[in-house]
């Protein structure tokens, strides 16, 4: 089962989207953590790179850009040594509010190897990093 956070913003779709996908930015809400995007932007096939530094420290959370619908929707695989899973981030219209937008971050967490014991570990864990980063990067997008 995934960690999945859900939310609701007046933010157009669009707006809400290049917020959610401007993964440099989530730096500014996660702890000791600094994101590589390749120079081209994001895009099928392109590897995305987190790295998580605590002195001499540096772990690299690997992910590729395995389905990208510009504007709606962005999925990575994670394919590092340290960390699987994957993050599927979804903007639609949110019918409710008009001109507003509803966003559904799902992910999944775990170590290679230990796939059962470490991902309901890793799915609470995400639940409440990722609940960080969309309430961050959304409400730095609306401000």
């Amino acid at each position: 089962m995934a960690c999945t956070i859900t939310r609701r913003t007046p933010l157009a779709p669009a707006v809400a989207f290049a917020a959610l996908t401007d993964l440099a930015e989530h730096t500014e809400h996660v702890p000791l953590t600094d994101v590589e995007v390749p120079d081209r932007g994001l895009s099928l096939g392109a590897e995305v790179i987190a790295w998580t530094r605590l002195g001499p420290i540096a772990v690299a959370d690997r992910m590729l850009v395995t389905a990208l619908e510009p504007g709606h929707r962005l999925r990575l695989v994670k394919t590092g040594r340290f960390l699987h899973g994957w993050a599927d981030i979804t903007v639609r219209p949110d019918p409710q509010r008009p001109g507003g937008s509803s966003i559904v971050w799902a992910e999944e967490l775990w170590l290679p190897g230990l796939k059962t014991l470490t991902r309901p570990i890793g799915d609470r864990l995400a639940a409440v990093l990722f609940a960080r980063v969309v309430d961050g990067v959304l409400a730095r997008a609306a401000a």
